[in-house]
């Protein structure tokens, strides 16, 4: 397999340097978004329920629930809430710029903060989703009756661009809701090899692909990385 160059899809839009960064790995990357991201205007009812302090406990499981939040940030008392979650270390670095610390689980998933929040079940939540959000968290809440709200703060709509599947060697996801929206009109070639740029979106895959790998960390180039060790050794 060494020496010829690898095509690649991504399911979401890339900048110049990842290519570029493919492309020094002889991987030729397309990359088309099967999704899109849609922020929501956060409604008077919710910003009183997030001033009053009654939720101190804020969970974040997205970049896009930040962003939403950010953008409505003049409207929203931070100092009501006591103590932060985020999944992932992207999510929590992007809360860090509005004043917020952040507790990241060691593993990077709903599963993983489940785990982290066993202990501190006893306390109010507020879970800031998208339409699209997967039920772990909403299971953890009922099993330890804890107390919580959810507020959606983005919208998620699946789309489907024209692609020649059989033209690549592998495909790469950067989330659940891409890996749902691109089988949703889309079957595997030869058992083509999945990547995967983070545990949830992992075990997304597993539904539809024999072979899924995951990315060392949970960025662009690793995942990159990944699908040239596995093509190109």
């Amino acid at each position: 397999m060494t020496g010829k160059t690898k095509r690649i899809l991504f399911t979401r839009t890339l900048n110049e340097e990842q290519i570029e960064f493919g492309l020094k790995m002889a991987c030729q990357i397309d990359h088309h978004a099967f999704i899109r991201v849609d922020l929501c205007e956060i409604k008077s009812e919710e910003l009183d329920l997030i001033n009053t302090g009654q939720f101190p406990y804020w969970i974040f499981t997205s970049q896009n629930a930040v962003r939403s939040l950010q953008a409505n940030l003049e409207h929203i008392q931070l100092d009501r809430m006591e103590k932060c979650f985020a999944v992932g270390q992207k999510t929590a670095n992007q809360l860090s710029e509005m004043g917020i610390t952040a507790e990241v689980p060691k593993r990077h998933s709903a599963e993983g903060l489940s785990e982290l929040l066993s202990n501190q079940s006893d306390n109010s939540f507020i879970y800031f989703t998208g339409n699209l959000r997967q039920r772990t968290l909403i299971n953890f809440f009922e099993e330890y009756e804890s107390q919580y709200k959810e507020i959606k703060l983005y919208n998620t709509q699946l789309i489907q661009p024209k692609i020649k599947l059989e033209d690549y060697d592998a495909i790469c996801f950067c989330s659940p809701s891409a890996v749902h929206s691109f089988f949703k009109n889309y079957q595997l070639q030869n058992n083509q090899p999945c990547f995967a740029i983070g545990t949830t979106t992992a075990v997304a895959l597993v539904d539809y692909a024999d072979f899924v790998m995951m990315a060392e960390q949970t960025n662009v180039f690793s995942l990159i990385q990944s699908c040239n060790q596995y093509l190109n050794s």
